[in-house]
């Protein structure tokens, strides 16, 4: 146990400072900022349009609905149509980049492998980096997004669909962990990371996604762990993509193929302690 402390204890003192420089690293970078930039811009502007119209807005009724539930709906369309498949894997790839790319670049990688310091120690700290520099700078913009919609419908709407926020950012944190050890790993993998991980991105992870063999991809297990969060909304598996046709009986039908949360967490954590294995070794025996 003495030498799991020790181990524990040295992890957190060498571990400290470059989980410190990578969210600088990541936060700073300019393709994070022009991201969390474009994605603040619509908040803004919902915001300024509430703040003009706040005497009126909040007993409008759309399409028959109420206009808590409309708003709630179009947070729920961005959050897992647009962000979740698109916005988030684009952050945790360029955070990558820039927090293990850079490191090639500048040739201190070779540095830190030679120094006293264990690989994992390295990588285990860049993973956290990204994982929170990725949560940050999406989920700061997302939530923002929730109260300049919701805010439309008064303090009663921003209550009353506050669990599909939660939803919403426990899926990006999840989402961050997995995306960012995927990338490392193809960073640690190949020279040039940046078109292998975009190339993944769009054909595995958004194409497959919706295909029968999308329980091998990251996207499945995210979606599986938002839908149970997301029934108070009216949210099928369906509207997720997580159903396939059956056609063994006389007619076809959908067939919810999710799987059950606690097991996608799981996988998620297991797919991301192998990619952290794996990037380990690569560095270790890769020659600089």
């Amino acid at each position: 146990m003495g030498s799991i402390g020790e181990k524990f204890e040295r992890l957190l003192q060498v571990g400290r400072p470059i989980f410190l420089d990578g969210i600088r690293q990541f936060l700073l970078a300019r393709s994070t900022l022009i991201i969390a930039a474009l994605l603040l811009t619509p908040c803004l502007l919902s915001g300024w349009y509430w703040y003009d119209n706040r005497g009126e807005a909040e007993t409008q009724v759309i399409d028959g609905d109420p206009l808590h539930e409309f708003m709630a709906d179009m947070f729920y369309g961005l959050a897992f149509h647009v962000y979740l498949p698109m916005v988030i894997a684009l952050v945790a790839l360029l955070g990558a980049a820039e927090l293990l790319d850079s490191e090639f670049q500048k040739n201190t990688m070779q540095l830190l492998r030679t120094s006293p310091v264990r690989m994992y120690e390295i990588l285990l700290p860049k993973l956290l980096a990204g994982t929170v520099g990725t949560f940050l700078a999406v989920g700061v913009p997302l939530t923002c997004l929730y109260f300049a919609l919701l805010v439309h419908a008064g303090s009663f709407g921003l209550r009353e669909h506050l669990p599909l926020l939660w939803a919403a950012l426990g899926t990006l944190l999840l989402a961050s962990l997995a995306y960012s050890g995927i990338f490392l790993l193809i960073n640690a993998l190949v020279r040039r990371p940046l078109p292998v991980s975009l190339v993944y991105w769009l054909v595995w992870e958004v194409i497959m996604s919706g295909a029968s063999s999308q329980r091998f991809t990251i996207m499945h297990y995210l979606r599986s762990f938002a839908l149970p969060r997301l029934d108070y909304l009216g949210i099928v598996a369906d509207d997720l993509d997580l159903v396939i046709e059956n056609t063994s009986g006389n007619l076809p039908e959908l067939v919810s193929i999710a799987t059950d949360p606690l097991q996608a967490v799981a996988v998620l954590l297991a797919l991301t302690a192998v990619t952290m294995l794996l990037s380990t070794r690569l560095l270790e025996r890769k020659q600089f």
